[in-house]
Order: C-alpha cells, then structure tokens, then sequence
C-alpha cells in the first residue's frame, strides 16, 4: 500500500515533458574569428506556469562572448490559445580561433505553482575558423616618397612667418634706437613753446581772473611765484620748483645767468609773495599791482628770443 501511495506521489510531482518545449539554435553553426552569430532560446509552455528568461552574463563560456541580449518576444498561436511561446536572442562573439566550442547547456526554471521544476535546453557546437590565407598574394615592394611640387598654400605660412620676424626684429631695433635718443617712438612730438610765451599767458590769465580784487592775495600771490619758478626753471635749467627762494636767488647769481639789475627784480617779486604766503601778509592794491606788472616786466627783459627760420 505505501509502495502504491508513493508512486502516485512521484507521478504526480514529475515534470510532463509536453508542459515546456525547449530549443535552443544558432543561426550558423561556424564563423570566422570576430564574426558574430545569433543564439536564439525559444521556449513554449503552458499558461498556467510561471517563467522567466535566466540572467547571463558578458561571457558565456570561456572565449564565446555575449555581446548583445535582445527583449523578449512573445509567439502566440491561435491553434494552441492555452500555450505561450517565448524567445530571446543573444549575439555572441569569439576572438580565439581554430576552436570548435561546445555551447552549454542553458538551465530553466518552471514554476508550476506548488513546485519548482528544473529544465536544460540542448546542447550545441560553433566552430570559429581563423580567416584563409590568400595563396595568391604576392608583396610588392616598398614603393619610395613621390615628391609633389610645393604649393602657394604650403608655403604661405613660412613666407608669412619670415616676413613677420623680420617685421619685429626692425621694430626693435626703431624701438631701441628711439628710446636711446629720448625721442618719441611713434609720432613726433610738438615743438616746445618757449618760456616767456608760457609765462606771459598764465600771468594774462591770473590778470583776468582778478584774485586780489575779490580779497585772494594769497591765492594771487601764490599763483605769481609758480608762474615765476616755472619760467625760471624752463629759461635757465634751474631747479626753481624745487627751491626756496633765497637758493633760486643764489644759483642764479653765482651761475651769472642772471644780470643784477634783473636779479633785484626777482628778489622783490619773491619777497613781496613770500611775506604773503607764510606771514599773511596783506598788500595794498597799488602793491599787488606792482608785483604783477614787475613779474612781467622781468619776462619781457630776459626772455630768449627764438632764432627766425628762413
């Protein structure tokens, strides 16, 4: 009796082969090294089992690569409505030739609900072949450099290149040269006016500008003795801006660049913005009228003429 219930147990839980039909194929079953080739799992089952593709890697097997894993496409059958049938490629690929490799088997799982069933597909070869040998080849050879005439546009940039350094190299030495002399590198520079012209035109402005007449003597003054220096400083080279008065008084004297007569002058003019400037000093009209028309004066008598042209 329980040999009896045993075997119905056994029956009962073993797969029924027509439940799943398996095929596994290739689209050619040989190719040159680096070639590719197409497997193609096909599955048909019935609908009330459970199944899913099995998950394979880069590489199924030792130097057979699998390059590309398609969906998977469903087959439906309008004579078998009960059934499902199921596909998946995979592109393979082997790069070591003079093999004949025997495909593994790839293993599924059925899931009838209460069980689990295992199933393997069938077993199949791929033989990967080195490429053939051309026997008729025969090498050539090695044919020498051909020697093409250069062209405008080869040439250009050389040409270009030589005329630009060259460029360069004379504006250095412009550069250079101009620099040496202390004169301007790209224009040439306005003549300088002559002192006296400079000074007889700021004391033209200081006088219609009116300062002391509006109660600024010290500006007044102030402006006077810098018209004064400056004109000193252009005329004879001396470093009035400077210097005090009494040492622009000084140098004068003992360059004897100045006669005495004007030397006396000078030493007015400064006197009389000095006591303005640092001991607040206030002139009265009649002096600060004195100063101005003194300072011109002492211009107009030591200005250095300009030689005439012509």
């Amino acid at each position: 009796m329980l040999l009896l219930l045993a075997a119905l147990v056994g029956a009962k839980s073993a797969p029924a082969q027509d439940d799943i039909l398996i095929k596994l194929s290739l689209d050619r079953d040989s190719v040159l090294v680096g070639d590719q080739v197409d497997l193609t799992l096909q599955v048909s089952y019935s609908k009330s089992i459970l199944f899913s593709f099995p998950v394979l890697g880069d590489t199924l097997m030792p130097g057979i690569e699998i390059v590309k894993t398609s969906k998977v496409d469903t087959l439906r059958s309008k004579k078998e409505e009960d059934r499902v049938s199921v596909q998946r490629k995979y592109t393979l690929t082997s790069f070591d030739g003079g093999i004949v490799y025997t495909l593994p088997k790839i293993m599924l799982s059925l899931n009838r609900g209460v069980a689990v069933d295992t199933f393997t597909s069938n077993e199949l070869t791929l033989k990967v072949a080195f490429p053939p040998m051309d026997s008729t080849f025969t090498p050539n050879d090695i044919k020498p450099p051909v020697q093409y005439p250069i062209t405008f546009a080869e040439a250009a940039p050389y040409v270009g290149g030589g005329i630009l350094l060259a460029a360069l190299v004379a504006f250095a030495i412009y550069y250079i040269s101009r620099r040496r002399s202390n004169r301007p590198i790209f224009f040439r520079p306005k003549p300088k006016e002559p002192a006296h012209v400079v000074a007889l035109r700021e004391l033209d402005r200081l006088k219609g500008e009116q300062l002391w007449q509006q109660g600024r003597a010290k500006e007044f003054h102030t402006r006077i003795s810098e018209i004064i220096r400056v004109y000193i400083e252009d005329r004879y080279s001396v470093q009035a801006m400077e210097q005090t008065s009494e040492e622009i008084l000084h140098d004068l004297e003992q360059s004897k660049l100045c006669v005495q007569e004007h030397l006396e002058s000078l030493r007015e003019v400064f006197y009389t913005s000095d006591l303005v400037k640092f001991a607040k000093f206030m002139p009265p009209p009649d002096e600060n009228e004195s100063c101005f028309h003194r300072t011109q004066l002492l211009v107009e008598k030591t200005k250095l003429e300009q030689p005439v042209e012509g």
